[in-house]
């Protein structure tokens, strides 16, 4: 199994955006200690930290950041503050990423200065997280929510092992809701190590715990497709390139890869098409479309994923 540079690279918001659907509910994992009180003898840094969390789903990241740092000189052990931030420096990195792959294909001197701009990001993304990890209470399911998106940075940086031990974490913390993503992480890290056995069975249990899980079914296409089995991989696939809800370009690359190895070769330009019209110009559809009309024995390329 070729582990392609690009493999956990953030190509979707839905990787972003599944980290925050606990944001509003955080309260219950705060920590006890609370140093500082407002006027009204509320809490300083929670009012802040809600404050942030209004700014970041209605786009004002700035103002985001803004209330966290002032959330954490009120209490600098606010763990869901840190993770906030985790979630804003991770989406703000997304951003640059998609700005010169997934809008438009860009390698000159200047879109390699933005991936290293994103790579600091991501870094910064992950202290936060390690920071949120450590300030949340025993038991508080917060703890399961940064140990997963510890997670998912370790998988962009290409850190499969690191990442494995991150996702057993959270699925460790009793209270962590969200297990079919721990799951899916776990499947992804052991893909990363080239077990595809083990990753099968993670992500199998990912998706059966939630059967809408877009990023578990496409992942778990791409194991498939590895691993030779190309009519589940176009089981999955078309489970996700059918769906609005999971806007994944990289899934019709992976329908088209699993048709042609069935002999179906016209299905599959209809998925390579279908890949290159969901963003012509991104680095993805100049693939998809080198491989429309190939012949099935051309393909080696197709076992290369741009996942998250």
């Amino acid at each position: 199994m070729a582990w392609s540079a690009r493999v956990f690279k953030f190509t979707s918001a839905l990787v972003v955006l599944g980290m925050t659907t606990a944001l509003n509910g955080a309260c219950a994992g705060r920590s006890a200690k609370r140093p500082e009180k407002a006027a009204d003898g509320t809490n300083a840094a929670d009012k802040h930290y809600d404050v942030a969390v209004g700014s970041f789903h209605n786009g004002m990241f700035e103002d985001a950041k803004l209330q966290i740092a002032r959330a954490l000189a009120a209490d600098p052990k606010h763990a869901d503050s840190y993770y906030l931030r985790g979630v804003l420096l991770l989406n703000e990195g997304k951003l640059l990423v998609d700005a010169i792959e997934s809008d438009q294909c860009l390698e000159d001197a200047a879109a390699e200065q933005q991936r290293v701009r994103a790579g600091q990001l991501h870094r910064q993304a992950r202290e936060a997280f390690v920071a949120a990890a450590e300030n949340f209470e025993d038991g508080a399911a917060g703890r399961g929510r940064s140990y997963n998106s510890l997670a998912v940075v370790d998988l962009h940086f290409h850190a499969p092992e690191r990442a494995i031990g991150n996702a057993r974490k959270a699925l460790a913390e009793k209270f962590y809701a969200d297990r079919y993503s721990a799951l899916a992480n776990l499947g992804w890290g052991y893909y990363g190590v080239g077990d595809l056995v083990s990753a099968t069975a993670e992500l199998r249990q990912a998706v059966l715990l939630n059967p809408d899980f877009c990023v578990g079914r496409y992942r778990l296409a791409q194991i498939y497709l590895d691993g030779g089995l190309a009519a589940q991989a176009v089981e999955q696939a078309e489970n996700v390139a059918r769906d609005p809800r999971c806007p994944i370009q990289d899934a019709h690359r992976i329908l088209g890869a699993a048709r042609m190895r069935l002999g179906m070769s016209a299905e599959a330009d209809i998925a390579f098409a279908s890949c290159v019209e969901i963003a012509p110009r991104s680095c993805l559809a100049r693939q998809c479309q080198r491989l429309m009309g190939a012949e099935p024995s051309k393909d080696d390329t197709l076992a290369s994923s741009s996942m998250p």
